[in-house]
């Protein structure tokens, strides 16, 4: 399913029938609850993976891969990659489930060891890992660490994510089974500001 068909069902929900052209709930506005909506159902997924099999993990459903990244040089032996979005608040590290680095010719190399943010302040002093680069997240952006000319590559991220959000004809990367909660969180968000009273006398106050 295209976010615009589910966005248009949920504008179809709030108002009881097709909206109108100048209706106040515009499918932008539902695409940012849509947004708010993934990421709440990832975290209870998360939560019930936990509770059933006393394992912390993501529904592969979740998961999607974004290739061609670009690979900047940041400091000395340190290199930034921009993701598409700030990876879900999972576990220490869990929004972002790997990542790689591509050469000019298309050769994909082993996945890069994930640091914790608690990793990140004692790495220097860890031994070695053979032919392995380490990176570590903070918000949009991934740091890797090597001695390499890692500018030359490019990057590519298995990440938790609901699918490209700032195009309406992407396929939203949601099980179907969750699909209905989605629907239900955004419908209940938006009948909340559609319930609120509208002052529609211009005389200085916020005041309907």
């Amino acid at each position: 399913m295209t976010r615009y068909q589910i966005i248009e069902r949920i504008s179809r929900s709030v108002y009881g029938e097709q909206p109108t052209d100048d209706a106040n709930i515009t499918f932008n506005l539902v695409n940012q609850w849509l947004s708010e909506a993934v990421g709440v159902a990832v975290a209870n997924d998360w939560k019930t993976n936990i509770s059933i099999d006393g394992v912390t993990y993501i529904n592969n459903s979740f998961y999607t891969t974004v290739k061609g990244l670009a690979i900047t040089a940041y400091e000395k032996f340190i290199y930034q990659l921009t993701l598409p979005q700030i990876p879900m608040g999972l576990g220490r590290n869990e929004g972002v489930g790997g990542l790689q680095v591509v050469d000019a010719n298309g050769v994909v190399y082993d996945d890069c060891i994930p640091l914790s943010q608690n990793q990140v302040g004692y790495y220097r002093q860890m031994r070695k890992i053979p032919n392995k680069t380490l990176y570590y997240p903070e918000g949009i952006f991934l740091y890797m660490v090597s001695p390499l000319q890692l500018n030359l590559f490019t990057g590519r991220v298995r990440m938790v994510s609901g699918g490209d959000s700032t195009t309406l004809d992407s396929i939203l990367n949601v099980p179907d089974d969750y699909l209905n909660f989605i629907t239900d969180y955004c419908i209940n968000k938006l009948r909340i500001e559609r319930a609120q009273p509208k002052d529609a006398t211009n005389d200085g106050t916020d005041r309907p």
